[in-house]
């Protein structure tokens, strides 16, 4: 009974603690290292941290990665798993999209109706609250940013301001600020010029405000997203503002002391603490629910070093500025010592000269050795080939612009860390390791490597090494990478040259050729023409009604003959120079050379030309013929393992916008995927046969000598080779 009896007092006593405990969820609309709402989390753990009897639950939702209703949904039925079985006291809720999912999602997710706090959102929607019938629980501190009162400052610090950009991206949290910004603008637009901007990326704001212009500003209101939907890390922000060559303003302190120039801020880490002391009122019941507040925490923070890098002086009316890298004075900074030597002057006066004496040569020393740094960073900035510094531990000491552009890395990110700890998360830097490592085992062929940046541009680079020792114990390798992208094209461009000139060559001795053997087969034809008149005149009456049939036949035959090798004299001869020419006249001579070839093979072609369309482009109008014939070969080969009656090529014409398309269109077989890629390539065929130049030089003759374009796609039953040329007016 005894055993009973304690058994009993332990369980009761393990359920009044467990019921004393204060269970909190944060659900961070964002992903683990994002710094706004790391900093506001950090200072809420800072505000719980005496409470032993708070535990804290906190779910990442990673809505700057993905954000679509499939995934709100998933995640939905991701926390009823998760939270099915436990019961919490309180939901704080960081930024707009965990908000709006926990008030959606309260009445199935949350057991025993708790409380919601919400912070860092910019406006709370009433309505929303009473549909999904959750007003009674809503708490929270709304983030005013004080757009108006920043472009009021502006006008203040900088009174000749003429233009002032705005950037806010096209996230849900920019589209809740944007009518605060559009207010804002409306009351000033009269005094100076507003350019708002949602649509760049942070490569084109960099180029945007690469220059310095007199009187213009930036107000930086956010920009996590650029218009793809594709998320910037807090440090890729960093470094597009430290470029930018304006001054910027901003809104909070995420971005001071990372290129922000300063203004009327809120203080990321207040709203944090301020959160963690609303969390512990509403905990321990000290205030009346629903209590919704607005965050007053703002802050007048400048960078002391951004305003004199700008030369802007801060009015004097101005109060309760704090100001950071503010340099310190000479009297503070050895302000102990000054005092000590005041005290036993009499004693030091020798002293004092010859610290004077030092310290002025040290501070000439520290000049010209800075200057000497900058001027060796602004020679190595200037060299166009990547180059970084190894010591021999593998460590970067030191990079020149154009390797931290290659790498797609802040340079200051690079010094006094390994290649190796930007593997995973960099793909630009894990295939430089890669290529490095290829170059030191001698697999390398060339010494040369082919990298792609952001936008799809290929660069071709030529890798050398060498190695240094500037001391006994100091001694690496250095790395450049000589840029030969220019010498490579030109390389491939006079192949292509060569070989269009090797083959118009070749047409040229068969059009000379040709012509011998058109002018010997015209006088045999023209000597059968005249034996047949003669033979139908010499004859009676009776016999030329009767033989007058076969003349004619010999006559039509003759005259086809000697149509054909006309045709063929001029399609053979290459075209000397570009004229304006009708495309349909064109392809239709093209068929009437090979009509023969295309009956025999019971492959029917069909042109169809859709009304008014331009038809006239700019060009060699036997190398078009050439082009045209080369696809329409190579279908009706492909057509020949059809049956004869299921073969048919058609051939459409159109125009779109300025453009003439050509569409070639067969039911043949197809050609493979493995293929489909090389198709275009020299001396690559698919047929036994094949000598791989015919698409080769289609390609060339559309591309390089007409200015067009050619390209080949898959359809459902066969093949389509797409050509696009530039429509000219012409007759």
């Amino acid at each position: 009974m005894r055993w009973i009896l304690i058994l009993f007092l332990l369980f009761f006593s393990t359920s009044l603690f467990a019921q004393s405990n204060k269970n909190v969820l944060i659900l961070n609309s964002y992903h683990k290292g994002f710094e706004l709402t790391d900093t506001i989390i950090n200072n809420i753990e800072k505000v719980f941290y005496p409470y032993e009897d708070i535990n804290i639950n906190i779910l990442y939702m990673d809505s700057k990665q993905i954000h679509s209703r499939a995934y709100v949904d998933s995640l939905r039925d991701l926390y009823s798993i998760q939270l099915k079985n436990r019961k919490y006291d309180l939901i704080i809720t960081i930024d707009r999209f965990a908000y709006h999912f926990a008030v959606k999602s309260y009445k199935g997710l949350f057991h025993g109706e708790p409380p919601i706090l919400f912070t860092g959102v910019e406006e709370v929607s009433q309505e929303l609250t009473k549909v999904y019938g959750v007003e009674a629980k809503i708490n929270g501190i709304i983030r005013d940013l004080s757009i108006e009162d920043n472009i009021k400052l502006i006008q203040k610090v900088m009174p000749r301001l003429k233009k002032l950009y705005i950037l806010n991206d096209r996230s849900e949290n920019g589209n809740e600020s944007s009518p605060f910004i559009r207010k804002a603008i409306l009351n000033v637009k009269d005094k100076i010029e507003i350019e708002y901007l949602r649509d760049d990326t942070l490569e084109e704001f960099k180029e945007y405000f690469s220059t310095f212009k007199k009187d213009e500003a930036i107000l930086f209101v956010r920009y996590t997203n650029d218009r793809s939907g594709e998320f910037y890390k807090t440090n890729e922000i960093s470094f597009a503002i430290n470029s930018f060559k304006l001054p910027v303003f901003v809104t909070d302190t995420l971005f001071m002391d990372k290129g922000a120039i300063g203004g009327k801020v809120i203080s990321i880490e207040k709203m944090g603490l301020k959160t963690g002391r609303k969390a512990l009122k509403i905990l321990y019941d000290r205030i009346a629910l629903p209590d919704v507040e607005t965050n007053e925490a703002f802050e007048y923070i400048f960078d002391a070093k951004k305003l004199k890098d700008f030369n802007i002086i801060l009015p004097a009316n101005l109060q309760n500025i704090k100001l950071i890298n503010a340099p310190i004075g000479f009297f503070d900074k050895y302000r102990t010592l000054i005092n000590s030597v005041f005290l036993i002057s009499p004693f030091l006066i020798v002293i004092i000269f010859g610290l004077v004496q030092a310290l002025y040569s040290k501070q000439q020393t520290a000049r010209q050795l800075q200057e000497r740094i900058e001027f060796d960073k602004a020679l190595l900035n200037a060299i166009n080939s990547p180059i970084f510094w190894q010591d021999k531990n593998g460590v970067i000491l030191d990079t020149n612009v154009k390797f931290c552009q290659l790498v797609e890395l802040p340079c200051g990110a690079l010094q006094g860390h390994t290649l190796n700890k930007f593997f995973h998360n960099y793909p630009q830097v894990r295939r430089i390791i890669n290529y490095l490592e290829q170059f030191n085992a001698g697999n390398l062929e060339d010494s040369q490597i082919t990298i792609r940046n952001r936008k799809g541009e290929k660069r071709i680079y030529f890798i050398h090494q060498a190695s240094y020792q500037s001391s006994p114990s100091m001694s690496g390798v250095v790395t450049i990478f000589t840029d030969i992208t220019k010498e490579k094209e030109a390389a491939v461009e006079k192949a292509k040259q060569t070989q269009y000139m090797i083959q118009q060559t070749k047409l040229a001795e068969i059009g000379e050729v040709f012509s011998s053997i058109a002018h010997q087969w015209k006088s045999p034809l023209v000597a059968i023409t005249a034996l047949a008149q003669d033979l139908f005149y010499s004859q009676e009456r009776s016999e030329k009604e009767e033989e007058s049939y076969h003349i004619n036949n010999i006559m039509t035959q003759v005259q086809y003959m000697t149509n054909t090798i006309n045709d063929f004299q001029d399609f053979i001869i290459p075209s000397k120079e570009k004229t304006n020419f009708d495309v349909h006249n064109m392809i239709k001579s093209m068929l009437n050379i090979v009509r023969h070839n295309m009956k025999y093979n019971y492959v029917d072609v069909q042109i169809n030309v859709t009304p008014e369309t331009n038809l006239m482009v700019y060009g060699y109008e036997n190398e078009f013929m050439q082009a045209i014939l080369n696809i329409v070969h190579n279908a009706k080969d492909a057509l020949l393992q059809n049956s004869e009656k299921n073969r048919h090529i058609t051939i459409n014409l159109y125009n779109k916008h300025d453009s003439l398309l050509i569409d070639i269109i067969d039911n043949g077989p197809g050609i493979s995927k493995e293929a489909v890629d090389k198709i275009f390539v020299q001396y690559f065929s698919t047929k036994e046969q094949g000598h791989g130049i015919g698409l080769y030089m289609t390609k060339l003759i559309i591309e390089d000598k007409m200015g067009g374009k050619i390209k080949f796609k898959h359809l459902h039953d066969g093949s389509c080779f797409r050509i696009k040329l530039k429509s000219v007016q012409g007759k």
